[in-house]
């Protein structure tokens, strides 16, 4: 598994555990659903960013795809295809 991909998973499932977790506490607390939902909703939309903040950030940068093209071209010359 990339390290993309298990940042953006961790991301989320933090995300999903803590919204949960607030959604349980503020029932708990005797909170009505039609007053949870409209945090609950907040919160999940902050999280989202959160987590697709994560993929773009340790996507592949410029540099790296030169990189890799660069080895890869290297690599197409030596092995003469």
């Amino acid at each position: 598994m990339s390290n993309r991909l298990r940042r953006t998973l961790v991301a989320a499932a933090r995300g999903a555990a803590s919204v949960c977790g607030l959604v349980v506490f503020w029932m708990v607390l005797g909170f009505s659903p039609a007053g949870i939902v409209p945090w609950a909703v907040g919160f999940a939309a902050l999280f989202a960013a959160i987590t697709w903040y994560t993929w773009w950030f340790y996507g592949d940068s410029p540099k790296a795809l030169a990189l890799r093209a660069k080895a890869e071209a290297k690599e197409s010359r030596t092995l003469g295809r």
